[in-house]
C-alpha cells in the first residue's frame, strides 16, 4: 500500500454505523412484538443492516479523495486481490468446523440428525434472505470497507481486532429483541447468549486475518461471511453443538495469531492507499 496517508476517523464511523442501525432495528423489535407484519419487520431489518455501509460511504464522501474511492471500489469488486491459497479457509472453514463439532457432540449423546442438510426453507422468508446474502454484503462493505482500516491506522491488528469484535458484538444487540429472529431465541439461555458473543470474537480474528492476508479484499470477507451464514442455516446443529463450534473457532483464531504473529503485532498501518 503506497501513496498519501489518509487520516481515518474510527469514532465517527462507528457512531454513524450505530446511529443508523440501532434506531431502525429497535423499531423492528417493537413492531415484531406488537403485531407488526413479518414483511415490515424484514424491511426494517434490511434498512438497519445498512448502517456500516452508510457509515463507510459518509466517511469516503467526507474524505473527498479519488484515490480512496478507487481503492474502495477495487477492494469491493476485484477478485485479483484474493490469494487462492486462502480459498479453502474462506469457503470451507466454518462448514468443516461445524461438522467436527457435530461429531464431538455425538459423544455427549446429541442427535446424529444434526448431519441432515436443510434445503429450501431458508429462502422462503425475508429474514432468511437477509441473513444469507444481504447481511454479509452490507456489513462487509462497511466494516471492512472503512471500519477495520480506521482501527488498524491506530492500533496493531491484534488490538484493533479486539476493539472491532467488541463493537461488532454490541452492534448486534437490537437483533436479540426482534421476535422470531435467531438471536431472540438465544435469550432462553444465558450460556447460548454468551456463546454468540464469544463466537463474534473468534470470527473477528479469522475474518480480519483473511482481510489483510488478501490485500484488504472485501470480496474475500464477504465470501467467508456468506459461507458461515449458509453453514449455520443449512446444518441443523443444536445450540450445545454451537458452543463446541465456538471453542473450535477460538482455537483456530489462536492458531492463526500465533502462526502469523508478525502481522498481528506489527505497528499500526499508516493508512496510505
Amino acid at each position: 500500500m503506497t501513496g498519501t496517508p489518509h487520516k481515518y476517523h474510527s469514532a465517527l464511523f462507528f457512531l454513524i454505523a450505530y446511529a443508523v442501525t440501532w434506531p431502525i432495528l429497535f423499531a423492528a423489535a417493537y413492531f415484531s412484538n406488537h403485531g407488526g407484519s413479518g414483511e415490515l419487520t424484514g424491511l426494517l431489518v434490511v434498512a438497519g443492516l445498512n448502517g456500516p455501509l452508510v457509515a463507510a460511504l459518509v466517511m469516503f464522501w467526507r474524505a473527498k479523495s479519488p484515490a480512496l474511492w478507487s481503492d474502495y471500489k477495487d477492494r469491493l469488486f476485484s477478485l485479483k486481490r484474493i490469494d487462492i491459497r486462502t480459498l479453502p479457509v474462506i469457503l470451507f472453514l466454518v462448514p468443516a468446523v461445524m461438522c467436527v463439532a457435530i461429531g464431538i457432540s455425538l459423544l455427549f449423546g446429541k442427535s446424529p440428525d444434526q448431519f441432515t442438510i436443510r434445503l429450501g426453507a431458508v429462502f422462503l422468508t425475508i429474514q432468511g434472505l437477509v441473513g444469507l446474502f444481504l447481511a454479509p454484503a452490507f456489513e462487509e462493505a462497511g466494516w471492512r470497507g472503512y471500519g477495520m482500516d480506521s482501527l488498524r491506522s491506530r492500533y496493531t491488528l491484534f488490538v484493533a481486532t479486539l476493539w472491532f469484535a467488541l463493537l461488532w458484538a454490541v452492534w448486534h444487540i437490537p437483533l436479540f429483541f426482534i421476535s422470531g429472529f435467531y438471536h431472540n431465541s438465544l435469550l432462553s439461555s444465558g450460556l447460548y447468549t454468551a456463546n454468540f458473543f464469544l463466537s463474534v470474537f473468534a470470527i473477528s480474528f479469522i475474518v480480519n486475518w483473511l482481510f489483510y492476508r488478501n490485500n484488504r479484499s472485501i470480496v474475500a470477507c464477504f465470501l467467508f461471511h456468506l459461507s458461515a451464514n449458509v453453514a449455520m442455516s443449512y446444518i441443523p446443529a443444536e445450540q450445545f453443538t454451537k458452543c463446541i463450534v465456538t471453542v473450535l473457532l477460538l482455537a483456530v483464531a489462536a492458531g492463526i495469531v500465533v502462526a502469523d504473529r508478525e502481522r498481528f503485532f506489527h505497528e499500526p498501518w499508516a493508512g496510505s492507499v
